[in-house]
């Protein structure tokens, strides 16, 4: 059996990432493998090959971005040193099916990513292969490794240091980047208050969107509404009860179904370069309203320049959602 990797064989090391959850959880991941990659001088390999963004098992990765600092994979023989050595014969598989195999009732479990991923606290492995892979970004934990001026991050908070690789390492194709364009060309307004309501698998108040909506319009009048939605009940509502609001066209999933990562998905790339074209249409906005609980929202805010006091996080003073995010971040 063969695996991805590369023809230098074994006197090189490299990094493989995995990916699990929607599109703003893998980047994140993606975001640290690439700066843990940098610190420990390895290859680094994003590996999106399982099925939520692929339509046939292929790696879907490099079809959304351009990366330089990700190498682009090939096949070896699997007769190498892996570490965790639980992946070893089985580099081909997505966290998702691996831990669907040994672990069916720990996918959310906060301690599951111990047996599946290195730790990044450690620089210096002896194994050829490192698998990484965690729901969101470890920033916290390489934190005394960015101290090193050497690697342009000393100094820089986490949300500082996640917008720098979001901007210079991790672009967008061309052609997505392209259609970005094109819809700001043809729909863009003078102001546009940008909405992310995420109401599928993480259903939230939805009159905690109206209050900072209507309190931004009555700053605006005039603005336009740019609305990214997973739910196809909310997207008819509020073009039916407010003005000058429009939305990319996307697939919609039926009832309260995922979105993202859904079987009957008629096609999962577009789904994924949907997904994007939303998520940097609302950093361009002159206002967002987001739920910080979604990593899909947040990496909207810090891919934009909009001034905080044009902000709304309607989750920002949820304990709930502040105790969990700050126990994914630093949880070893």
């Amino acid at each position: 059996m063969t695996e991805y990797y590369n023809e230098t064989r074994n006197h090189h090391k490299y990094l493989v990432v995995k990916a699990k959850g929607g599109m703003g959880n893998r980047m994140l991941c993606a975001i640290t493998g690439i700066i843990y990659g940098q610190l420990t001088a390895r290859k680094t390999i994003v590996d999106w090959r399982d099925e939520s963004y692929s339509n046939d098992g292929s790696n879907a990765f490099p079809r959304f971005f351009l990366c330089s600092s990700v190498y682009p994979e090939t096949v070896i023989t699997n007769d190498t040193t892996v570490r965790p050595n639980i992946w070893n014969n089985k580099l081909n598989k997505s966290i998702s099916n691996i831990i669907q195999t040994y672990d069916p009732k720990k996918h959310s479990s906060i301690l599951i990513h111990r047996k599946y991923s290195v730790d990044v606290r450690k620089l210096e492995y002896e194994e050829n292969i490192l698998v990484f892979w965690y729901y969101t970004h470890r920033i916290g934990l390489l934190r005394r490794h960015l101290r090193d001026p050497n690697y342009g991050y000393a100094g820089l908070s986490t949300a500082q240091i996640i917008r720098k690789v979001l901007q210079e390492e991790l672009k967008l194709q061309n052609d997505i980047r392209q259609r970005i364009l094109d819809f700001k060309a043809k729909n863009w307004q003078q102001t546009v208050i940008g909405l992310h309501i995420r109401h599928t698998d993480l259903r939230t108040n939805l009159a905690r969107y109206e209050r900072p909506l209507r309190r931004f319009l009555e700053r605006s009048p005039d603005a336009a509404i740019f609305l990214a939605t997973d739910n196809q009940h909310v997207s008819e509502d509020y073009h039916r009860r407010f003005k000058k609001v429009f939305s990319t066209p996307k697939w919609f999933p039926d009832g309260m179904s995922t979105m993202h990562q859904n079987p009957i998905c008629p096609d999962k790339v577009a789904n994924g370069i949907e997904s994007l074209v939303d998520m940097y249409l609302l950093a361009e906005c002159d206002y967002l309203i987001y739920s910080s609980s979604s990593t899909f929202s947040w990496i909207s805010r810090l891919l934009s320049n909009i001034p905080s006091e044009n902000t709304a996080d309607i989750e920002r003073f949820n304990p709930k959602v502040r105790l969990k995010r700050l126990l994914r971040e630093w949880v070893a």
